[in-house]
């Protein structure tokens, strides 16, 4: 029987990165790795957009950043150890050390291990539904499923297609079809928002109203009955409440579940959220095994509780630190606060930590603040604007997440804000935080200092609301703060202004001298068109005896994104 010093099952993200800091670090380890699947370290985040033409074809996602594909005899001559592809581990035998792998021969062969690697990855849900055979009707989990979508779309095959939930996947691939093909786009999701596990309502509504422009069909609080096939084998949609749509391809994007299946089978603890359970070292209840990557729970930094968090970027980190432990190192894991970038179609979104829907659920009563900012100056012609959302602890001032939607950078809020999320700061912590400044690249100040100052006035009474205009009666008063000439170039938006809603229109500049149009005795909404002249106004009211002010989150920038 053959033997290795490690073994690894699994070869996507965690198993390869596992491999090739061991083998990196000491050579005289053997190790070998069995991948069930054809393909070795696949870029698997960049399948949106193979389908959607942008990539030049499969291979790039599987070939380093110098051209060569990441093949078994890349690992052996480069990377210094031996993978078999089409291998099935079908056991592990924690008594004997041994695990019992299907080789790609069909032979059936026993591997001994010094320690074990799980890096099994997760499998797509299955749908509550009937799904019918079709090569039609696919998830969109490995590259085969992109390659195959892409094919039919260049022979021109696909005019209308139907995406079964709004994840990160189904709304990548939202934008992905119409941007190349021209696809006739649909999308189904239970829940009421797109993106709902990282995005609150409000904050979704942004990316609903973009892709709304691009007309694209959203069915939200939608449950599908299931799926059939016309006569001519084209697919038909059943959704409850909305009948039957007629497409020529579904995407079932229901989000994707631990495979665990040989950890549990082998007596391994399994957690609370279905994934396997690893200690800040990425040992499982066995010692001897590890487990990292899409199998396995984590460690939330903000509630303290375990989450499942499938994310190629902490795959690789989990395989750094199984690898460090195993050489002999004493680096953890400690936890991750859950960050997310997608890109859909012009417009990029960003999340980390908990929305404040989550924050209720957690039990923190947690306050926000919205803000509109540009990227970098206004003045340089390639200036962006984003929508951010600012998530804390009245109680503490206790930093607990952030949403930023946009057509600007987002990335670089969203990996700032991580670092303070991770480190327990509070809002006073972003007043100290420095950042690199030049007109080129920022504003003076950044946006996440902006939502501070925004945090610090909510505490001394000032009331921000998101910008969705649902708050505000009969009584209401509605103060539009810009100038004239901007609300001529860019009126307020229907659903901002019903014919029963009366704005009135008061420049920052002349509302000391008009407060006698207004009743300080009733509400006044106030809006401009990114929020800081909304503050200012409110700070002009609330001097001037009116006591329920309320500024529109935002601004009018908020709303027509």
């Amino acid at each position: 029987m053959e033997s290795s010093d490690v073994v690894i099952v699994g070869g996507i993200a965690c198993g390869p990165k596992t491999a090739a800091v061991l083998a990196r670090r000491n050579s005289q380890t053997k190790i070998t790795l069995f991948q069930k699947e054809a393909h070795l370290s696949t870029a698997s985040c960049g399948m949106p957009w193979l389908a959607s033409g942008d990539l030049a074809g499969p291979g790039v996602l599987t070939e380093t950043q110098y051209g060569v594909t990441r093949d078994v005899n890349f690992f052996r001559d480069t990377k210094g150890f031996t993978a078999h592809l089409g291998a099935e581990v079908k056991a592990i035998n924690r008594e004997s050390k041994t695990v019992t792998v299907r080789m790609a021969s069909g032979e059936t062969v026993e591997h001994g291990y010094g320690k074990l690697v799980l890096a099994t990855g997760a499998t797509p849900k299955e749908a509550p539904f009937p799904v019918p055979e079709s090569p039609l009707v696919q998830t969109f989990h490995t590259l085969d499923d992109a390659a195959h979508f892409r094919k039919l779309a260049e022979q021109g095959k696909v005019g209308r297609a139907v995406v079964i939930g709004a994840g990160f996947i189904g709304v990548e691939l939202i934008g992905a079809l119409g941007d190349l093909w021209g696809i006739e786009t649909t999308i189904v999701e239970a829940e009421d928002r797109l993106l709902p596990y990282v995005l609150d309502t409000d904050m979704s509504a942004i990316l609903h109203r973009h892709l709304q422009a691009q007309d694209v069909v959203f069915h939200r609080r939608a449950k599908v009955k299931g799926i059939d096939l016309a006569p001519d084998g084209s697919p038909v949609v059943s959704i409850d409440g909305v009948g039957k749509v007629e497409t020529d391809y579904v995407f079932i994007c229901l989000g994707v579940r631990p495979n665990v299946a040989l950890a549990r089978d082998c007596g391994l603890e399994i957690g609370a959220t279905g994934a396997i359970s690893v200690n800040e070292y990425m040992q499982t209840s066995d010692p001897n095994i590890y487990a990292g990557g899409d199998c396995v729970e984590t460690m939330n930094r903000i509630t303290g509780e375990k989450f499942y968090i499938p994310m190629g970027s902490l795959a690789n980190r989990h395989g750094w630190v199984i690898a460090d432990h195993i050489d002999g190192g004493s680096i953890p894991y400690n936890g991750a606060v859950g960050a997310f970038i997608v890109k859909v179609g012009e417009l990029n979104v960003a999340t980390v930590g908990l929305t404040q829907a989550a924050a209720e659920k957690a039990g923190y009563a947690p306050d926000a603040v919205w803000g509109t900012y540009s990227d970098r100056p206004t003045y340089f012609m390639e200036h962006d604007d984003i929508v951010c959302k600012l998530v804390y602890r009245p109680d503490n001032l206790c930093l607990l997440g952030l949403q930023v939607v946009g057509r600007g950078d987002v990335c670089r809020r969203a990996d700032v804000f991580s670092a303070f999320l991770y480190h327990a700061s509070t809002i006073k912590d972003l007043f100290d935080h420095e950042h690199a400044y030049a007109p080129p690249f920022s504003e003076a100040l950044d946006p996440l200092y902006h939502l501070a100052c925004q945090a610090m006035a909510q505490q001394r009474g000032v009331v921000f609301e998101s910008p969705d205009f649902d708050s505000g009666d009969a009584g209401t008063q509605w103060l539009d703060v810009r100038e004239e000439d901007e609300i001529k170039a860019e009126p307020l938006p229907e659903s901002a202004a019903p014919e029963e809603r009366q704005w009135l229109v008061i420049p920052i500049g002349e509302l000391r001298g008009r407060l006698g149009e207004l009743d300080p005795e009733k509400p006044v909404r106030i809006i401009c068109a990114r929020g800081p002249r909304s503050y200012q106004a409110a700070v002009v009211l609330r001097q001037n005896g009116f006591k329920n002010v309320t500024i529109i989150g935002g601004g009018l920038h908020a709303l027509k994104e």
